[in-house]
C-alpha cells in the first residue's frame, strides 16, 4: 500500500509538470531559467518593442528615483517632482534603448563592474508598457575607451557600458553605441522640462502678449490662415517675425527650475512692470499663461516666472541672450516688431495706373492696358515708360520697410511734414481700388510716409525715397540707340587721345574692314560683331538732368567715343541718305575701376549713367592682334 506522503509527492510532481506545460504553451522559454544567450556584436540589445509601446519610464541614480508616465498632456513626473518631463529627454531615452548596438561584450565575472561605473554611480533605466510589463531594464555606466562607426554618421560615436538587469540577462556586460549619460547629471534635473510652454505650433490659434509697450492679441482663423494683430488694432503681420515669436516661446528655456514651495516669488509687481504671454490652441478656450516677474535688480540676468498649467514650478528665465538658450530678449514681444513693416501690399498683376505728383515738379502718369507695355504721360505727351524706373518704384513701395512707427492715431500730420507732402503716389487697380501714399520731411530731415485715409505714420529710410523717380526725364525709355544692322555702314571708335579706328561693315558679305590713319588694319570679326550686338540693344542705367555738372565736366574729355553711320531708307527700301549718331563715355569717378560711366548722345540734351559691365563690353578692342 502506498503511503500518503508518496501520493502527495506524485500529485505535486503532476502539478509542476502540468504548470510547466501550460507555461510553455503560453509562450514561456527555458531562457528564463538558464538565461538567454548573449546578444552578438553588431545587433541591437533591445529590439522586441516599438517606441509607441513605452508608457512609463523609471530612472534611478545615487538613491534618487524618478518616475514618468505618458499622459494626454505629454510625459509627466510623479516623483521626485509633480511636474512635466522634458519630452526630448523621454524620446532620447527610448531611442537610445532601441538604438544601442552591441560593439563588445564580457561575462560579468570577467569585468570589474565598479570600474565600469555600473555600481553606485550607474543609472538604472526601466521602460514599461501600459500594463506596467517590463520592456527593457538595464544599467548605464561610464563611457568606454572605444569609438564606433555608425552608418550615415560621419564621425565615430562614443560607446558606454550597459548591463541588462532583466532577470534572465544579467550574466553579460556590453559596450554599446551612444551616450545619454549627460541627461542624468545634477540629480536628474535635466529630465524635468525647463520650457514653460508645451504646445503644437501648427495647432496654435491665439497669442496674447502684455509687455512694457502695452497689450495686444494675435490670432488666425484656421491653421493655414495668416496671423493678424486683432487687438487693439487690425494689422497685418510680418511672417518672419511671427515665425520668430512662435519658435521663441516654444524653445524658451529656464536656466533653473525649482519647486514653488522653496522659492519666494515677487508679489508686488504691477501689471505694467511684468510680462505676460498667453497662448490658446484650436478646439480649446483655455489659455496657458506665462507670467514673468520683473528682475529683482537692474543688473539681474534672469527673472522669476510661473505658468498656470504647472502651479508647483518656478522658472528662472534668461533675460539676455545666452549660448544654446532662447532668452526673453530673443523673442519679439512688441506689436511694432510683429506687424508687417511693408508700405503696401500691392497686387502688381492687377495694377493699371500710377500717379506721381511731386510737390514742385510736373505730374507723371504711368499706365497700361494689358498686354500693352507701360506708358508714361507727361505734359500731355505719351511714350513708352522706362522699365527700370518702374521696377525701382514698385520695389520701393512693395519691398520697402518702415524703420519705425511714429503713430497709429495721428490727427495732425504737421510734425512729420505730411500736412504739405513733397510727394504723393496714387495706385489704381483693375477693380478701381485706390491706394495713396503721402511722403513728408520733418524739421530734422527725417522721411515719413502716411497711407492717406489712415492715422498711421511710419518713418522710412532716405534711400527708399531716393529710389523713386519723380523727374520727367527719368521716365524716358531706357533704350539709347536703335542700330539697324541691315543699313549699317561704319562704326568709328575713338579711345582717349588715340586716333580713331574706322570699322566698315559689308552687310551682304557680312565682313568687316578697318582703317586707321588712312592705313588698312585687320578687324577681329567676332569682336566687331560682339560690340555691334551691344550697340543694337544698348540701354542706359539712368537718365540724368541736362544741368548735371559732374556729367558735363566728365564728358568734356571722353574716354571712349563711338560714331555710328547708317543708310536711311523709306518703306519701299529706297535710299534716302545717311544718318550719323555719336555717343561719348567718361568714368563717373577718377580711378581704375569706376562703378558707372557717364554717357551722352550728341543729339540729346540729357546725359545718362551706364553700368561698368556694359561699358566694358562696348570698349572691347576690335583690332585683330594676330
Amino acid at each position: 500500500m502506498r503511503s500518503l506522503g508518496f501520493t502527495l509527492i506524485l500529485a505535486l510532481l503532476a502539478m509542476l509538470v502540468g504548470g510547466f506545460a501550460f507555461w510553455l504553451r503560453a509562450g514561456g522559454s527555458l531562457d528564463s531559467i538558464r538565461g538567454v544567450p548573449p546578444t552578438p556584436v553588431g545587433q541591437s540589445l533591445y529590439s522586441t518593442f516599438t517606441p509607441n509601446k513605452v508608457k512609463s519610464i523609471k530612472v534611478s541614480q545615487n538613491n534618487m528615483r524618478a518616475i514618468f508616465s505618458l499622459t494626454p498632456n505629454g510625459w509627466q513626473s510623479s516623483s521626485p517632482w509633480k511636474d512635466r518631463m522634458d519630452a526630448r529627454a523621454a524620446v532620447g531615452i527610448i531611442n537610445f534603448t532601441l538604438g544601442m548596438r552591441v560593439e563588445d561584450l564580457s561575462p560579468v565575472d570577467e569585468l570589474d563592474a565598479q570600474k565600469a561605473g555600473l555600481r553606485e554611480s550607474g543609472v538604472d533605466i526601466r521602460l514599461e508598457d501600459e500594463n506596467h510589463q517590463v520592456l527593457a531594464r538595464y544599467k548605464i555606466g561610464r563611457r568606454t575607451p572605444w569609438l564606433a562607426g555608425v552608418k550615415d554618421i560621419e564621425k565615430p560615436v562614443p560607446t558606454v557600458f550597459v548591463w541588462p538587469r532583466d532577470s534572465n540577462r544579467k550574466k553579460y556586460i556590453y559596450a554599446c553605441t551612444g551616450d545619454i549619460t549627460p541627461l542624468f547629471k545634477d540629480g536628474l534635473k535635466f529630465l524635468r522640462d525647463h520650457r514653460p510652454f508645451y504646445f503644437n505650433p501648427i495647432n496654435l490659434q491665439k497669442i496674447r502678449i502684455r509687455a512694457v509697450q502695452g497689450e495686444f492679441t494675435l490670432a488666425r482663423e484656421t491653421p493655414k490662415s495668416p496671423w493678424r494683430v486683432v487687438k487693439p488694432l487690425e494689422l497685418h503681420t510680418d511672417p518672419k517675425a511671427i515665425k520668430s515669436l512662435i519658435e521663441g516661446i516654444y524653445e524658451l528655456q529656464a536656466v533653473k527650475v525649482s519647486d514653488r514651495a522653496s522659492v519666494t516669488v515677487p508679489t508686488n509687481a504691477s501689471a505694467a512692470q511684468s510680462t505676460q504671454i498667453a497662448i490658446t490652441s484650436f478646439g480649446s478656450d483655455v489659455e496657458t499663461v506665462l507670467n514673468v516677474s520683473p528682475p529683482e535688480t537692474t543688473v539681474a540676468g534672469d527673472a522669476k516666472a510661473t505658468v498656470n498649467d504647472r502651479p508647483n514650478t518656478i522658472f528662472d528665465l534668461p533675460l539676455k541672450p545666452e549660448p544654446n538658450l532662447v532668452s526673453l530678449a530673443d523673442i519679439p514681444l512688441s506689436v511694432n516688431e510683429l506687424r508687417d513693416p511693408s508700405l503696401t501690399n500691392l497686387n502688381i498683376q492687377s495694377l493699371r495706373g500710377i500717379s506721381i505728383q511731386s510737390g514742385t515738379g510736373t505730374g507723371i502718369v504711368i499706365s497700361r492696358t494689358p498686354p500693352q507695355p507701360w506708358m508714361a504721360t507727361i505734359d500731355g505727351q505719351t511714350h513708352e515708360a522706362n522699365e527700370e524706373r518702374l521696377y525701382a518704384l514698385l520695389k520701393a513701395v512693395t519691398e520697402g520697410r518702415a524703420t519705425s512707427y511714429e503713430s497709429d492715431a495721428a490727427t495732425d500730420f504737421t510734425p512729420w511734414g505730411l500736412n504739405r507732402p513733397f510727394l504723393k503716389l496714387r495706385f489704381l487697380g483693375q477693380d478701381n481700388q485706390v491706394l495713396e501714399l503721402a511722403f513728408g520731411i520733418d524739421a530734422k530731415g527725417g522721411y515719413f510716409v502716411n497711407r492717406i485715409g489712415t492715422p498711421t505714420v511710419v518713418r522710412v529710410d532716405e534711400s527708399l525715397v531716393a529710389s523713386i523717380a519723380v523727374r520727367p526725364y527719368e521716365w524716358r525709355q531706357a533704350r539709347l540707340l536703335s542700330v539697324d544692322r541691315q543699313n549699317l555702314i561704319t562704326i568709328v571708335r575713338t579711345s582717349g587721345m588715340e586716333s580713331p579706328v574706322f570699322i566698315n561693315y559689308n552687310n551682304k558679305a557680312d565682313t568687316w574692314k578697318g582703317k586707321r590713319d588712312e592705313k588698312a588694319i585687320d578687324i577681329d570679326p567676332e569682336h566687331a560683331n560682339y560690340v555691334l550686338g551691344i550697340l543694337e540693344g544698348l540701354k542706359v542705367s539712368r537718365w540724368l538732368s541736362p544741368s548735371d555738372q559732374a556729367a558735363n565736366a566728365a564728358l568734356a574729355t571722353p574716354l571712349l567715343t563711338l560714331t555710328v553711320m547708317e543708310r536711311t531708307t523709306d518703306e519701299m527700301d529706297t535710299f534716302k541718305g545717311f544718318i550719323t549718331r555719336t555717343v561719348r563715355f567718361a568714368p563717373n569717378i577718377r580711378g581704375s575701376n569706376p562703378g558707372f560711366y557717364y554717357g551722352q548722345l550728341d543729339s540729346d540734351p540729357n546725359p545718362f549713367l551706364l553700368d561698368r559691365e556694359t561699358f566694358s563690353k562696348l570698349a572691347t578692342d576690335v583690332i585683330d592682334k594676330k
